[in-house]
């Protein structure tokens, strides 16, 4: 009884949605390719498809993955510098080269605290271009090293993959897919449930990290209420503990390492990888 209730409670909707998220609460982008009927489990019809489900992801047809493929597109993604510029700047009503919040819409209200990196209401052509910069496909470097580290480790399934671990999946790797996928396979039952693919929870010293990097635009090693993502504004106040207006590493810690120790005691999964307060 208490293995079929298991199992049950492995195949609910919540359980699908919660393994469903990866980094940051990002979908999964790898699952959702390879889990093409989409109950949350890889079959061995899956398993055995791997090779061929994986190639929807390699958007440059280059034959491998890289990190830019294995995340969702940011919003605007798909624009140039230049082409978010003009499209932005369609809203400068009245024709000054800048634009400020009251000149765009509510749903680019969050874009535009993204841009305006100096906090001075004005958003400027060159801000936009570094803003695209800023969201575009991580293609290298020390931060994107990090995130694609990061992003590696945590997720199970593309643990497996990488068999080298060098950050990308080879064309090598994506030919011996259904072979790697079969190391998670822990009850040898030729498929892979949810359980044996979850992400591993990060820490919260690891959250942190993950919202610093995400979120302190500036890299002043703390986080404004400007900067803050909207899930975080009506929390805002009760974290900011010294009441400065910024949030800051000691502060994120407090708040992740109380919020996780109240859903363990609650009994509640905690999500592994939520990186903002007020997300559940």
């Amino acid at each position: 009884m208490a293995r079929k209730f298991l199992a049950l409670l492995l195949f609910s909707g919540a359980s699908i949605s919660f393994w469903a998220q990866g980094l940051g609460g990002q979908p999964r982008l790898v699952l959702k390719a390879l889990d093409t009927d989409g109950d949350g489990k890889l079959s061995a019809v899956e398993i055995a498809a791997a090779p061929k489900t994986l190639l929807t992801l390699d958007r440059n047809a280059d034959g491998q993955l890289t990190v830019d493929e294995l995340t969702p597109r940011p919003e605007n993604a798909g624009a140039t510098a230049d082409e978010l510029v003009k499209q932005l700047m369609a809203f400068d009503k009245n024709g000054d080269g800048v634009l400020t919040t009251d000149e765009l819409p509510a749903r680019m209200q969050s874009m535009f605290t993204r841009g305006d990196t100096d906090h001075d209401g004005r958003l400027t052509p060159d801000e936009i271009r570094a803003m695209a910069r800023r969201q575009g496909m991580p293609s290298g470097g020390a931060e994107g090293l990090k995130r694609q580290s990061a992003m590696m480790k945590n997720d199970p399934l593309l643990n497996a993959l990488d068999t080298d671990h060098d950050g990308v999946i080879s064309a090598q790797e994506i030919a011996a897919a259904s072979r790697s996928l079969l190391a998670l396979d822990v009850n040898h039952d030729g498929e892979i449930l949810p359980n044996e693919m979850k992400p591993r929870q990060q820490t919260p010293a690891e959250r942190v990290d993950h919202m610093l990097d995400e979120w302190d635009t500036n890299k002043d090693g703390k986080i404004s209420k400007a900067e803050a993502p909207d899930r975080m504004q009506q929390a805002f106040e009760s974290i900011d503990r010294n009441g400065d207006g910024f949030l800051d590493r000691d502060e994120l810690l407090e708040y992740f390492k109380t919020a996780g120790a109240g859903q363990r005691s609650s009994g509640r999964p905690e999500s592994p990888h939520t990186d903002g307060p007020g997300k559940p």
